[in-house]
């Protein structure tokens, strides 16, 4: 199976700012195992912002290209590990920008008033419902206490299902039970995304195109999201999400003071890590 990547992108529409450190959850499929060796002890967690290396060049870069929606995310990390996230929101959104957070929702009750100010997108993954099954997939049997979470998180709230071989049986009540938030805008279906252990992770993308083909085939599209199949689904929308294949385009800042103008996280470091 060969994935190709999409180069013809649109113009930049947002940002994300890439927390290094050692996350909470332990997901086999994340993005930063893609590059473990160049990633290895790096950590800004605890560091404050004012002194990350080409962050003021980063935040110019964004006003150049007119980009307002600032997403905190992580490589290595959560997008609520941060020790001075509170602060950071604030002083990004003093300067006009639109901070949203993408996050695995582990410490959304303990930071839900830094989440509640956030003016942009609030982005939560929910991969299982199953202790067990998330144990696999995150390397955590707890789960985040989402009747509580989402509900207090706000209006523009978007749920992420990293679709894989250990929780695909669960797409229809995973769906199901996210649908029923009339806060979530969407639910957004990713297939795993990597670039240097398609080897390892073939198994999940094929079981992920099998599954979208019997779906598509039984469910009429209702439209595109930055070429991304959307369809309709207990009265929610649901978006395929192929991160490689799809059109919207981002500048990325990872914590180490690397800075990309690339959408590709993984090819935009390694091209500007020593930089």
């Amino acid at each position: 199976m060969t994935i190709i990547k999409n180069r013809l992108r649109e113009n930049y529409s947002f940002a994300n700012i890439n927390l290094l450190g050692k996350c909470n959850a332990d997901c086999y499929f994340c993005i930063g195992k893609d590059i473990t060796s160049e990633l290895k002890g790096k950590n800004q967690l605890s560091a404050h912002y004012s002194k990350w290396k080409n962050f003021g060049y980063f935040l110019n870069q964004c006003k150049n290209n007119n980009i307002k929606k600032l997403y905190i995310t992580g490589q290595t990390a959560d997008g609520l590990q941060y020790k001075y996230l509170d602060g950071l929101v604030d002083y990004l959104q003093d300067d006009d920008f639109l901070v949203g957070v993408r996050t695995n929702g582990y410490l959304a009750m303990e930071k839900i008033d830094t989440i509640k100010k956030m003016k942009g997108g609030i982005g939560y993954s929910i991969h299982s419902l199953k202790p067990e099954i998330n144990k696999i997939i995150m390397g955590r049997s707890d789960l985040p206490d989402w009747d509580l979470i989402i509900p207090l998180s706000g209006k523009n709230i978007r749920v992420s299902i990293v679709l894989n071989r250990h929780n695909i049986d669960e797409f229809f009540p995973l769906c199901k039970y996210i649908s029923k938030f009339g806060n979530v805008k969407y639910i957004q279906i990713r297939r795993i995304s990597t670039d240097t252990r398609v080897q390892e992770l073939i198994e999940d993308i094929r079981l992920y195109e099998k599954f979208y083909e019997k779906f598509s085939s039984e469910n009429e599209q209702t439209g595109e999201f930055f070429l991304a199949q959307k369809f309709e689904l207990f009265k929610k929308e649901i978006v395929f999400w192929r991160t490689v294949e799809t059109s919207t385009n981002s500048l990325n800042y990872f914590t180490d003071g690397t800075c990309s103008n690339e959408y590709f996280v993984v090819e935009g470091y390694l091209k500007n890590m020593h930089r």
